[in-house]
C-alpha cells in the first residue's frame, strides 16, 4: 500500500509567467486584506526566491516576483 505525505508550508501556485525583462511572477489566491498579511513575505518556487510585492483585490491573487529579493535576519 502507498501512503501520501502532507507537504508543510506547501502554497497553490495560480499561475507563473516571465516578463519580457526576464522577471519571473508567482501569483496565489488572496481573497482579502488579512489573507494577504498571513502571506509568506517571499517563497522559493522551482528553485528560485520570489518576493512579495503586492496584492489586486479585484482579481483576489498575491504577486511575487524574482526582482524582489527578500532579506533574512540572523539571530544571535
Amino acid at each position: 500500500m502507498k501512503t501520501a505525505k502532507p507537504l508543510e508550508n506547501a502554497l497553490i501556485v495560480k499561475s507563473v509567467e516571465t516578463l519580457p525583462d526576464g522577471v519571473k511572477v508567482v501569483t496565489l489566491d488572496c481573497r482579502d486584506w488579512a489573507a494577504f498579511g498571513q502571506s509568506p513575505s517571499a517563497l522559493e518556487y522551482d528553485g528560485e526566491v520570489f518576493g512579495r510585492t503586492g496584492w489586486n483585490s479585484d482579481k483576489h491573487v498575491v504577486y511575487y516576483r524574482t526582482d524582489t529579493k527578500p532579506a533574512f535576519g540572523l539571530d544571535k
